[in-house]
């Protein structure tokens, strides 16, 4: 399985509706592909300062359904108008 991390800073322009209207299209995606996608989002609990706002994972079959996912309509039309930073990663898990 291929887990893909997303870490977001939101500028400081962004209203709760713009996190709502990003939350919302994050978790239509799963719905909306013709491959296996899990995907838990949530904003920061603040227990760091240092922490992002808000959180996406997301787990794949493999690279191959992530490289479907990049570049999927679902995915493209989330909006990115209020994100200042984005960070990610991915890395392998073994199932079982």
């Amino acid at each position: 399985m291929l887990v893909h991390c997303l870490t977001i800073g939101f500028a400081e322009s962004a209203t709760a509706a713009d996190v709502e209207a990003f939350r919302d299209a994050v978790a239509r995606i799963p719905a909306q592909v013709d491959f296996p996608l899990r995907t838990r989002q949530g904003p920061d609990l603040g227990e760091r300062e240092t922490n992002a706002d808000y959180a996406v994972v997301s787990e794949f079959a493999d690279a191959d359904d992530f490289r479907k996912y990049l570049t999927h309509p679902a995915h493209v039309a989330v909006p990115r108008d209020h994100i200042k930073s984005a960070h990610s990663v991915q890395f392998h898990v073994e199932e079982g």
